[in-house]
C-alpha cells in the first residue's frame, strides 16, 4: 500500500525532491504544495501519513507551521528539510512534534531515508545537527556543573559572611559596652566632691581613654561603611608623616600603658597621602600589636618610618604571640576578621582593623604585607608611592646597607617562600 505524503517547499526544491523520491521507486502518493496555509489544508483534505515541509516559508512556517499540520493531522509523521543548520531551531522544531530534522545539504536521499525511520517510530537527524546538538547538550551540561560549583561556593561565602557578621555584631557589642561603663562608672564616682586632686586626673585620664576607644571604633565602623558603599574618597597632599606617626604613638600610648612604643621615625617623613586615612591605618597597626603583646613582655613594640626609593615604608614589629598567616590573610581580604572566638575572646579588637587598613593602603596605589617572626611575634608593613596616582604591585627591595641592619623589614623572596607578602593591585588611587 502506497504512503501519503505531503510535500512543501519553494518551486525549485519541490522539483528536485520530487524527482529523487520517483527515482527511488519508493511506493509513494504524492502531494505537492509552495505554501505554508495550503500545506495545512491539503493535510485536513488528504490525511498524509508523512509531511515534509521547508520550514523557512513565508508565512505559515517554523514551529507554527508544525503545529498547526499536528493539530489536524494528529497521526502524522512531519519531516523538516531546510537549510536552516542552527542547533537551536532543530531543538524547537523537535519539541514542537516535528519527527525528523534535516539539511537540503545532505541530499534529497535523506528524506527518504527519514520518512522510512519515522515510519517505522523513530526520529531522524541531519548528522551536522546531532553533532551540533551534541556539542551544545556538553557544553552546557559543562556550563551548569561549573555554575553548581559556582552557587555553592557564593553560598558558603555568603554563610561565611553572614555568620562573619553575626560574630561582628556580638563583638562590637562587647567592644562598645566596656569603654561605655568604665566612662559612666567613672562620672559616677566624680560626682563625689570629696575625691582627691590627684585621684580626678587619674579618673580623667582614663575616661579620656575610654572615649578615643569609642571614638576609635565609632571611625572604625564609618570607614568600612564608606569602603562597602564605594564612597571612600581620599585628599592626597605632600605631607610630613613623620608627625602623624608620632601623634598615633601618643594615643595608642595612653591607651595601652603596659606596654612601650619604640619610635624609628626620622626628623621628616615627606610622602603623598591623606594625613586623615594615614593616621587610621597606623592607628590599626599599633592598636594590633599592644593588643597582641603580653604584659610580661618587656620588649616594646617598635613602629618605623622610613623614605625609600619606592615610597614611604612603615612597619610595626611585635613580640607577642603572633598571628596564623592563614588568619592575617582572611583578615587583610575580609572585613569582621577576629583573631580569636568571641566566646573566649580575651583581647579587645572588632576585627575590621586589618581589613580596612589594606583598602585603604589600596585607595594610596600602596601595598600591605605580614611577616611573621623567627623569634615570635608579627611584623606588618605597609608602603604608599612616592608619587601620587602611582601603584606599586611588591613590597620595595632592601639595599645591601639595609639588609645588613638587624632590625630591618626581610625582604620578600619569591623564589623560596620564606616571606609572602599578600601584594594587590589598586585601582584607583584617589576614590574606591
Amino acid at each position: 500500500m502506497a504512503t501519503r505524503v505531503l510535500l512543501c517547499d519553494t518551486a525549485d526544491g519541490l522539483a528536485q525532491l520530487q524527482y529523487s523520491l520517483l527515482k527511488s521507486g519508493a511506493a509513494l502518493e504524492m502531494e505537492v504544495v509552495t505554501d505554508g496555509f495550503r500545506a495545512v489544508e491539503v493535510a485536513a483534505r488528504t490525511q498524509p501519513t508523512v509531511v515534509v515541509v521547508e520550514i523557512g516559508l513565508e508565512g505559515l512556517s517554523g514551529t507554527d507551521l508544525v503545529r498547526r499540520l499536528l493539530a489536524i493531522v494528529p497521526e502524522t509523521s512531519v519531516v523538516c528539510w531546510t537549510n536552516v543548520s542552527s542547533p537551536v531551531i532543530a531543538a524547537q522544531m523537535l519539541h514542537a512534534g516535528a519527527s525528523a530534522y534535516l539539511l537540503k545539504e545532505d541530499g534529497p536521499d535523506a528524506v527518504l531515508r527519514a520518512i522510512r525511520a519515522v515510519l517505522e517510530g523513530n526520529v531522524a537527524l541531519s548528522h551536522r545537527v546531532g553533532a551540533q546538538l551534541s556539542d551544545r547538550l556538553v557544553s552546557e551540561s559543562t556550563q551548569r556543573r561549573d555554575l553548581e560549583i559556582a552557587l555553592g561556593e557564593v553560598a558558603e561565602r555568603l554563610e561565611s559572611l553572614t555568620t562573619a557578621k553575626a560574630d561582628f555584631l556580638a563583638n562590637i557589642s562587647h567592644e562598645l559596652r566596656t569603654p561605655v561603663t568604665v566612662a559612666k562608672g567613672i562620672a559616677y564616682v566624680l560626682k563625689n566632691r570629696g575625691i582627691p586632686e590627684e585621684e580626678q586626673r587619674e579618673f580623667l585620664g582614663q575616661l579620656e581613654g575610654s572615649l578615643e576607644k569609642l571614638m576609635m571604633l565609632i571611625d572604625e565602623m564609618l570607614t568600612i561603611a564608606d569602603l562597602d558603599r564605594g564612597t571612600l574618597t581620599l585628599k592626597l597632599a605632600e605631607v610630613d608623616l613623620a608627625p602623624v606617626l608620632s601623634h598615633v604613638a601618643d594615643e595608642i600610648g595612653r591607651q595601652y600603658t603596659h606596654v612601650g612604643i619604640r619610635r624609628e621615625v626620622p626628623d621628616s617623613l615627606v610622602g603623598p597621602a591623606d594625613p586623615v586615612r594615614f593616621a587610621e591605618v597606623v592607628r590599626q597597626l599599633l592598636d594590633n600589636a599592644c593588643r597582641y603583646t603580653p604584659e610580661t613582655e618587656e620588649r616594646p613594640v617598635v613602629l618605623k618610618g622610613r623614605a625609600m626609593s619606592e615610597g614611604v615604608v612603615v612597619s610595626v614589629t611585635d613580640h607577642g604571640t603572633g598571628i596564623r598567616r592563614d588568619v592575617i590573610a582572611k583578615a587583610f581580604s575580609e572585613p569582621f576578621t577576629a583573631g580569636e572566638d568571641i566566646l573566649r575572646k580575651e583581647r579587645a579588637g572588632a576585627g575590621v582593623g586589618l581589613h580596612m587598613a589594606r583598602q585603604i593602603v589600596l585607595q594610596h596605589g600602596g601595598i600591605m604585607w605580614a611577616d611573621p617572626l623567627p623569634a615570635g611575634g608579627t611584623r606588618v608593613s605597609f608602603v604608599i608611592p612616592a608619587h601620587a596616582g602611582d601603584t606599586l604591585t611588591r613590597p620595595p627591595k632592601l639595599s645591601e646597607a639595609d639588609a645588613s641592619d638587624p632590625g630591618a623589614e626581610p625582604v620578600p623572596d619569591d623564589d623560596d617562600g620564606t616571606v609572602v607578602p599578600f601584594v594587590h593591585r589598586s585601582s584607583n588611587a584617589s576614590s574606591s
